[in-house]
């Protein structure tokens, strides 16, 4: 007897996409500890605010350069044979950390060398697995493959940093490494399970080819007023919201905390974005504008909040509340992306919100880091919340054009493949 899933799991249904869910988790939960326990030792080895901003800004060079022309190469090279050779080589950079931690020789500047090296293949990888998850299902699943998506990451977001902390504090800097090189065995394991039909023959990747079409992905974005409200709160998120480099700062110098008291605040923090994200699987809902604009606001308002706190036990409530709101916020804004994307323009598009997102969090990074040396950790959220305020507030100016996009979007969704 087959098993009748809630309409928000209905891609679990999907073999292929079950596999991907599975691998997909494994590897972010790595992911999250190597993140965590970068950020910690690059502030532990230099202590200096403005060094482990730029270990943001590290990871987010390349991630702008490629960003784009990943997108591109991902629409036309298969994206489960550029997916393996990516997560193969970040295998073998972790465990190249690990044995320099191991050995007593690691310094600050190998982080700055990872970060460039992980944004360099994320920039390929990320466009590659974003346009390869929506194939795995059908259309109409896409809002629900999204959601779960966003799921495992988040979810993952949750366990990972409380396993680096206890990494951190029992077993010294190796671990975290030797345990991110592990996690992707999970991803490759999915990669080589995963059935996909046969595809048509990709168009010769010449360099005339792909500037081409990373033109066009640019034309379709810039000429969907969805499309860029969407990416532009994504921005303001990434720069001036909450992020590993900012939360370790108000976790040693506001809190007085260690490594397990941030591994506390970053797992609380994934948890209310598990809640948050379950929270639009189980009440799966079509009005994604307007949840985008409460979402959003709630967001400020905690985020306001968390810039006022100097206990850890308050702060963990409220990170926790604002992990629920960016959960909310975020598979809000991916669905509304993935389906306004058609499937020929998805590696470029999806390379777009890669672009913003990937590359100004880690912006972010550095952002935390100068503005903490100049007004202190709590001034600098304090300052981000008022401007992603401002950001919410001009979208919600624009409600009534915007949703008419939304709309025709998710109709596209219903219709048969």
């Amino acid at each position: 007897m087959s098993i009748v899933l809630p309409r928000g799991l209905a891609a679990l249904r999907e073999p292929n996409y079950r596999w991907y869910f599975l691998g997909h988790v494994t590897s972010q939960v790595g992911t999250w500890i190597e993140q965590t326990a970068v950020a910690w030792i690059l502030y532990e080895l230099t202590d200096s605010t403005i060094l482990l901003g730029l270990g943001g800004l590290s990871r987010a060079a390349p991630t702008i350069l490629l960003a784009l022309l990943g997108g591109a190469i991902a629409d036309r090279l298969p994206q489960r044979r550029l997916l393996f050779a990516t997560e193969s080589t970040l295998l073998v950079v972790s465990l190249a950390m690990a044995a320099l931690a191991y050995t007593g020789e690691l310094q600050f500047w190998h982080l700055y060398v990872l970060n460039i090296l992980s944004g360099t293949l994320s920039a390929f990888s990320t466009p590659a697995r974003h346009a390869l998850f929506p194939t795995l299902v059908p259309r109409a699943m896409i809002p629900s493959a999204v959601a779960l998506n966003s799921l495992a990451a988040r979810s993952a977001g949750f366990i990972g940093p409380a396993i680096a902390g206890m990494a951190l504090a029992f077993s010294g800097y190796a671990l975290p490494f030797v345990l991110n090189a592990a996690s992707f065995v999970g991803m490759l394991a999915a990669l080589i399970v995963i059935r996909l039909p046969a595809a048509a023959p990709a168009a010769p990747s010449t360099p005339q080819g792909l500037r081409r079409d990373i033109a066009e992905g640019v034309r379709f974005i810039w000429g969907n007023p969805l499309l860029k409200g969407v990416l532009a709160l994504e921005v303001l998120t990434g720069v001036f919201g909450h992020n590993t480099a900012l939360i370790t700062i108000i976790a040693r110098d506001v809190l007085g905390s260690g490594p397990q008291g941030l591994g506390s605040l970053l797992s609380a923090l994934s948890a209310g974005a598990l809640c948050g994200m379950l929270s639009t699987v189980v009440f799966h809902t079509e009005q994604r504008a307007p949840l985008i604009l409460f979402a959003g606001a709630l967001y400020t308002l905690l985020l306001l909040g968390f810039g006022f706190s100097d206990s850890l036990g308050v702060s963990l409530v409220l990170l926790f509340a604002l992990g629920a709101a960016d959960g909310a916020w975020s598979v809000a804004r991916n669905t509304v992306v993935q389906l306004a994307a058609p499937d020929a323009m998805r590696g470029r598009t999806m390379s777009a919100v890669f672009l913003v997102t990937r590359g100004s969090t880690p912006l972010g990074h550095f952002t935390s880091g100068l503005l903490a040396a100049a007004i202190g950790g709590a001034g600098t959220v304090l300052l981000g919340g008022a401007v992603i305020g401002a950001g919410v507030a001009a979208a919600a100016a624009r409600v009534p054009a915007l949703g008419s996009y939304w709309r025709d979007a998710a109709g596209r969704a219903r219709s048969p493949d």
